[in-house]
């Protein structure tokens, strides 16, 4: 597995989270948040009934990360296969950054 510090080891965890979210329903939308009419942050909202998770594209990878993990906290993960990665993170949440 490549160093925990390359961007191609956290673009990894960004697809397992993607999956994730998928299995729930959940739709992310990465865009450039500065770039709107209306101030937004990252976050999570519903937009007529469906879920989303807004990921604001300027942000480190990293920090897009924790961003989706804090989301998915709030969901029952129990019945879908979810990475041990995001799981153990989930389970942790003193965990941060790159740790497990």
């Amino acid at each position: 597995m490549p160093h925990p510090n390359t961007d191609s080891w956290a673009l990894s965890r960004l697809e397992d989270l993607k999956d994730t979210a998928r299995k729930l329903s959940i739709e992310i939308l990465f865009a450039n948040l500065a770039d709107q009419d209306i101030p937004a942050q990252s976050g999570y909202c519903k937009v007529r009934g469906e879920d989303l998770i807004l990921i604001d594209t300027r942000l480190p990878i990293p920090r897009q990360i924790e961003v989706i993990l804090d989301i998915l906290r709030r969901f029952d993960l129990e019945d879908i296969y979810v990475a041990s990665w995001i799981r153990e993170r989930l389970e942790n949440p003193e965990l941060t950054g790159f740790q497990s």
